[in-house]
């Protein structure tokens, strides 16, 4: 008997330590999730809390095109937060601290806000904002290369003056080849020389399309020389210029030479206008050509004896520029 009750003395003292074990443990952990709930327990090796605002968002059209290179600003106070979109019209990116922040983006060249700016949004721990903007391309007016907007003084008659009588017929001079001021007869197809009247009946308007890595540029014009041969030039400018106001051609361009419309080969920014002078051409560009330069000139170039040059420069003698489209 004695060995008996000494084991279930035993087994009874084990038991009694085993739960009394488990109430300890318990109260260890409670004392630890509460100590940690209220910042009581400091150590070196403690995780620091993330307060930075997590963001990402888009910038496409109506049709869901998407505009890379456009620029995102989020503010609160003194701090300032720039994004880009890619290729794929997608930003993203953290802010320093959390709360209330104000977004806006500066539309890329040649289109409107279709989405009202700017945005207020709310970052908070532990979320990540999205917030996606709508734009749309709009109509950008083609200008007549004389007068006001003619930059180089190109357009000129028999003298080499600018031409005030409807009926004299035009010159193209010399602006970059030599002989400088070598004067060209602006030519028709039909052999007959252009008039300053018939010059000056071309008008019209561009749209430009992006759909990410690629992009569309509807040319619309009329006026132009009936059956002439036009191409299409990129011409990115480093600042913004009025239409009219003159540029510096060694230190306003962002590229030495100005590539066309379509393949580095110039092969497809060439068009043809109708028999009674309508031009209406869709070019396409292998990629989004709404940059965010300052602005973009797009020279229509007319080649006075129907002959193109490729992609590398056109000799002086053999064009002159009837239109000019500004993007900015």
């Amino acid at each position: 008997m004695k060995t008996t009750r000494a084991f279930g003395t035993f087994v009874f003292t084990k038991i009694v330590k085993w739960i009394k074990s488990i109430w300890i443990l318990q109260l260890i952990l409670v004392i630890i999730l509460t100590c940690t709930a209220l910042s009581c327990i400091k150590s070196d090796t403690d995780f620091p809390v993330d307060l930075t605002g997590k963001i990402k968002g888009t910038v496409k059209d109506e049709l869901g095109n998407p505009y890379p290179k456009t620029k995102v600003s989020f503010t609160n106070g003194s701090d300032t937060v720039e994004m880009v979109t890619d290729m794929k019209g997608n930003f993203s990116g953290e802010t320093k601290d959390l709360g209330q922040y104000s977004v806006s983006i500066i539309p890329p060249l040649s289109t409107e806000l279709v989405t009202a700016i700017p945005i207020s949004v709310n970052l908070r721990y532990h979320q990540v904002a999205k917030v996606d903007f709508v734009v749309k391309p709009t109509h950008v007016s083609a200008h007549l290369n004389f007068g006001s907007v003619q930059l180089l003084e190109e357009i000129v008659d028999k003298e080499g003056n600018t031409p005030t009588d409807p009926n004299e017929p035009l010159f193209a001079a010399n602006i970059f080849d030599d002989p400088i001021g070598l004067l060209t007869p602006i030519m028709a197809p039909d052999d007959h020389q252009i008039t300053l009247s018939e010059f000056q009946t071309a008008k019209g308007n561009l749209v430009v399309h992006c759909n990410g890595n690629s992009s569309k540029v509807e040319v619309n014009l009329e006026g132009m020389i009936p059956n002439g041969t036009y191409t299409f030039w990129l011409a990115y400018l480093n600042k913004t210029r009025s239409v009219g106001e003159q540029i510096d051609f060694m230190n306003d361009f962002v590229n030495f030479n100005n590539p066309p419309i379509g393949p580095d080969t110039g092969t497809d920014n060439i068009a043809v206008a109708d028999e009674n002078g309508v031009l209406k051409v869709t070019l396409e560009h292998g990629s989004c050509i709404l940059t965010d330069e300052a602005a973009l000139v797009i020279p229509v170039l007319y080649h006075i004896n129907g002959k193109t040059f490729g992609g590398g420069h056109v000799p002086d003698p053999e064009e002159m520029v009837h239109m000019l489209v500004y993007f900015q």
